[in-house]
């Protein structure tokens, strides 16, 4: 089943990538079916995956691929229901082929790696809160990354290929600001909930995370703070977000990965 599963998962994502693509770049555009039931089929196979590898070793570990995993799920579920949208439109070819990849990673990592989730649910909830949460604020920072993507080639429009194809700037924005309020809201949420369940967030193995995701919590929230306040968007709303995004990462997967890959 494992193997059927990654399958579709590979084959699902990998289709519908290349049709975007491919509409992308063509003049003629294939129906929009050829790349939403593909991924849709890729999604449900993924987030099943997810379920049956975890379900081995009675949800009682998780670890950096199982996180990646389940990270890439949230995003491209997401990616998937605005499939009408233009605005991730160029985001969604990266967004299905980094969850065609998880997949893999998931499937050939050892399910009883990593951190041990079986001790109550209260660190299930905060761990279940701060994967969301990641994952609303990843797919906050590509649209940042497109936002300023698209500044650069409206500056400079003369003989772009693409323009015509790009989604509108303002549309852009509009999602980059929501999914960023969105999901700082959650990673305030999650660190509460690790105040609340855990014995202590600054231990030896765990301050490092604290300190980093606190950071990065900051980040966004003055990020958020500034564009509500004065309207602030553009460079330093950028700049701020992928900064806090690299600490958000490091916070939740560099000690995780050198724990379950490199010691291991």
């Amino acid at each position: 089943m494992l193997s059927l599963l990654l399958l579709i998962s590979l084959l699902g994502y990998s289709a519908s990538a290349f049709v975007i693509l491919r509409n992308i770049l063509k003049n003629k555009a294939l129906h929009p079916t050829y790349q939403i039931v593909p991924a849709a089929l890729a999604v449900i196979a993924h987030g099943w995956l997810i379920l049956l590898q975890l379900s081995y070793d009675d949800f009682d570990h998780i670890n950096v691929s199982s996180s990646l995993a389940i990270v890439a799920f949230l995003i491209a579920t997401l990616t998937l229901l605005k499939n009408n949208q233009a605005s991730n439109l160029f985001l969604k070819p990266v967004i299905y082929l980094f969850s065609a990849l998880t997949t893999v990673l998931l499937v050939f990592t050892p399910v009883d790696w990593g951190a041990d989730i079986s001790a109550g649910h209260g660190l299930v909830f905060h761990i279940t809160l701060s994967l969301v949460a990641y994952g609303i604020l990843a797919l906050a920072t590509l649209y940042a990354l497109q936002t300023s993507y698209l500044n650069r080639v409206l500056k400079n429009r003369k003989g772009h290929i693409l323009l015509s194809k790009l989604p509108p700037l303002m549309t852009v924005e509009k999602y980059f600001f929501n999914l960023l309020a969105l999901g700082t809201f959650v990673l305030f949420i999650a660190l509460g909930s690790g105040f609340v369940f855990l014995d202590d967030m600054f231990a030896q193995q765990q301050a490092h995370k604290t300190i980093l995701t606190s950071l990065a919590a900051l980040l966004y929230l003055i990020a958020v703070i500034l564009h509500r306040a004065s309207g602030l968007r553009g460079r330093i709303i950028v700049v701020l977000t992928v900064i806090a995004s690299t600490l958000l990462t490091l916070g939740y997967f560099g000690s995780r990965f050198v724990k379950d890959f490199l010691l291991s």
